[in-house]
Protein backbone atom coordinates (compact mmCIF):
# COMPACT_ATOMS: atom_id res chain seq x y z
CA UNK A 1 0.00 0.00 0.00
CA UNK A 2 1.63 3.79 -1.47
CA UNK A 3 -0.38 5.01 2.18
CA UNK A 4 1.36 3.86 5.14
CA UNK A 5 2.59 5.56 8.06
CA UNK A 6 6.10 6.06 9.06
CA UNK A 7 7.50 4.82 5.58
CA UNK A 8 5.02 4.86 2.39
CA UNK A 9 4.84 2.30 -0.31
CA UNK A 10 7.59 4.44 -2.49
CA UNK A 11 9.94 4.64 0.43
CA UNK A 12 9.79 0.40 0.82
CA UNK A 13 9.83 -0.11 -2.84
CA UNK A 14 12.89 1.73 -2.88
CA UNK A 15 14.86 -0.10 0.35
CA UNK A 16 13.63 -3.53 -0.91
CA UNK A 17 16.08 -2.52 -4.38
CA UNK A 18 18.52 -1.14 -2.65
CA UNK A 19 18.93 -4.47 -0.77
CA UNK A 20 21.04 -7.14 -2.97
CA UNK A 21 18.99 -10.46 -1.22
CA UNK A 22 15.62 -9.12 -2.38
CA UNK A 23 16.15 -6.40 -5.08
CA UNK A 24 14.44 -8.70 -7.90
CA UNK A 25 11.78 -9.57 -5.51
CA UNK A 26 8.55 -8.43 -7.14
CA UNK A 27 6.81 -5.48 -5.48
CA UNK A 28 2.64 -4.72 -7.01
CA UNK A 29 2.23 -1.04 -5.43
CA UNK A 30 -1.80 -1.01 -4.38
CA UNK A 31 -2.98 2.81 -3.99
CA UNK A 32 -5.98 4.48 -4.32
CA UNK A 33 -3.67 7.19 -5.37
CA UNK A 34 -3.83 6.16 -9.21
CA UNK A 35 -2.32 9.54 -10.82
CA UNK A 36 -0.20 9.72 -13.69
CA UNK A 37 2.85 11.20 -11.13
CA UNK A 38 2.00 8.10 -8.70
CA UNK A 39 2.08 5.59 -11.37
CA UNK A 40 5.41 7.15 -12.60
CA UNK A 41 6.48 7.56 -8.89
CA UNK A 42 6.11 3.53 -8.42
CA UNK A 43 8.06 2.77 -11.48
CA UNK A 44 10.86 4.61 -10.67
CA UNK A 45 10.69 3.25 -7.04
CA UNK A 46 10.88 -0.16 -8.82
CA UNK A 47 7.04 -1.37 -8.42
CA UNK A 48 6.71 -4.51 -11.38
CA UNK A 49 3.34 -3.11 -11.50
CA UNK A 50 0.75 -0.53 -9.82
CA UNK A 51 -2.78 -1.30 -9.36
CA UNK A 52 -5.98 0.89 -8.11
CA UNK A 53 -7.13 -0.23 -4.57
CA UNK A 54 -10.78 -0.71 -6.20
CA UNK A 55 -9.59 -2.56 -8.83
CA UNK A 56 -9.98 -6.38 -7.96
CA UNK A 57 -9.38 -8.00 -11.94
CA UNK A 58 -6.39 -5.49 -11.99
CA UNK A 59 -4.99 -7.12 -8.71
CA UNK A 60 -5.55 -10.36 -9.39
CA UNK A 61 -4.49 -10.09 -13.19
CA UNK A 62 -0.99 -8.29 -11.69
CA UNK A 63 -0.22 -11.41 -9.40
CA UNK A 64 -0.87 -13.74 -11.91
CA UNK A 65 1.50 -12.09 -13.92
CA UNK A 66 4.04 -12.06 -11.57
CA UNK A 67 3.45 -15.85 -10.30
CA UNK A 68 3.90 -16.57 -13.97
CA UNK A 69 7.16 -14.39 -14.25
CA UNK A 70 8.56 -16.28 -10.78
CA UNK A 71 7.29 -19.91 -12.03
CA UNK A 72 9.61 -19.14 -15.48
CA UNK A 73 12.67 -17.93 -13.29
CA UNK A 74 12.17 -21.48 -11.05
Amino acid sequence: DIEMPDMNGFEFAETIRSDNNLHGLPIIGLSSLVSPAAIERGRLAGFHDYVAKFDRPGLIAALKEQTAELAKAA
